[in-house]
């Protein structure tokens, strides 16, 4: 009976903090992976260019990365429930003003304070994960958590394309701003809070550990290599995978849809398979440093048919990207076993800082290149530019593996406040 009871606590605990805070994370993929079914729709109703288009796109990015400092501070000081319940209203602000939008400058506003809103979706989903849950879970949990960003993605792919025969891009992003509404509701009803041991660090304690972060050789051979893997996903899936499919592979708005939803499957699959295959393997002494290395290498191997002058690749580049983009995912419980518990926030932000400028960097130097072609017709452009721009990407993901294999000197904990 007692341990019937023991588990029926456990089980309410994974609902009353994964569920909502998943459900947040869920839609701010949904936000970040949307505008590669809207981009039609956005240069045809704004006569966008690639280059604004991928500012467009990549300035949710950018304001993202740029929080990500003082959000390590909040989540270190308040917690995960009360910082992205407020955050999760943000965002929504930031979603209407981009569903009412009719000029480029109102799209990159809101675009820019949904990144706002958004940037601690993951993040508050890992910190509540170290708070709440035993150790030798956490790269399990952290790959369901990343599956439920993967069904945001998903979302993003085939449904919406159905949706959008029914509504308007315009009316589809107010639905989605209703659901943000309900997601922040869910999280400030129902998500507890933790109770402290200790009073709150003050500021100089919390910049003396971010500094001691940021000082520390295991971060730096991890973050270039998240930043690119992260990169390299939602450069092609969030955005350039759609004009991608179009103008190389031939494909229409439909058969774009039915392949993001393909590619997102893979995402979900990818998480939730590597967050248990690397919980496995480390209780068998392989560690996570040695998954990550195998699994980017793949990853790699399977982008390269982006370079030939069709789409008759693009299955494997799609399971290359979608299922091995996880190793993303992998780097935060490496760091977090490596730093103490009271600076899960600030040193889950200091990844996701590389995370989104990575992303960023990634998607708006894809359409810049793209740009350098002319269009061959009207939102329309040449395979080359594509060849050009996505072997752009690779050569800046193998300079970050070769980076990554080299050895560093790790240690169990950092003394830090």
């Amino acid at each position: 009976m007692a341990i019937a009871a023991e588990r029926g606590r456990t089980v309410g605990l994974y609902v009353r903090v994964l569920v909502p805070l998943g459900a947040a994370f869920m839609l701010s993929n949904y936000y970040r992976s949307v505008n590669a079914l809207l981009s039609p729709y956005l240069i045809a109703e704004l006569h966008l260019s690639a280059r604004s288009l991928g500012l467009v796109t990549a300035i949710y990015f950018f304001t993202s990365a740029v929080f990500q400092v003082p959000l390590g501070l909040f989540m270190d000081r308040y917690g995960p429930r009360r910082v992205q319940g407020w955050m999760m209203l943000l965002a929504t602000v930031g979603v209407v003003m981009f569903a009412l939008s009719s000029d480029v400058g109102v799209l990159v506003a809101g675009r820019a304070i949904m990144g706002i809103g958004a940037a601690g979706a993951l993040m508050t989903c890992f910190q509540a994960v170290v708070l709440w849950f035993p150790r030798g879970q956490w790269p399990a949990i952290n790959g369901w958590i990343m599956a439920a960003g993967g069904v945001g993605g998903l979302f993003a792919s085939m449904p919406t394309a159905l949706a959008l025969h029914v509504v308007d891009w315009h009316g589809l992003m107010l639905m989605t701003a209703a659901a943000s509404v309900l997601a922040a509701v869910a999280i400030f009803a129902i998500v507890p809070e933790r109770v402290r041991d200790t009073p709150p660090p003050g500021i100089g304690e919390q910049i003396y550990g971010l500094a001691s972060i940021y000082r520390d050789r295991l971060f730096w051979r991890l973050a270039p290599v998240a930043a690119c893997a992260a990169g390299s996903n939602l450069a092609f899936g969030g955005l350039w995978a759609g004009p991608w499919l179009k103008d190389v592979a031939g494909l229409g708005p439909d058969g774009i849809g039915l392949s993001l939803l393909f590619f997102t499957t893979l995402i979900v699959i990818g998480f939730i398979v590597s967050g248990m295959v690397a919980s496995w393997l480390g209780r068998r002494g392989i560690s996570l440093i040695r998954v990550i290395a195998s699994m980017f290498a793949l990853s790699l191997a399977l982008q390269t048919p982006l370079l030939l002058p069709s789409g008759a690749g693009r299955w494997v580049v799609m399971f290359g990207i979608g299922a091995f983009g996880s190793i993303t995912a992998l780097a935060y419980p490496v760091l977090n076993a490596h730093f103490p518990a009271s600076m899960s926030g600030r040193v889950n932000t200091a990844v996701n800082l590389f995370f989104f400028c990575g992303a960023f960097a990634m998607q708006y130097a894809v359409g810049a290149i793209i740009d350098l072609f002319p269009q061959v017709a009207p939102g329309r452009y040449p395979v080359v530019s594509y060849q050009t721009a996505f072997g752009f990407m690779i050569m800046v993901e193998l300079l970050s593996w070769l980076w990554f294999l080299l050895p560093v000197r790790e240690r169990a904990a950092a003394p830090a406040p």
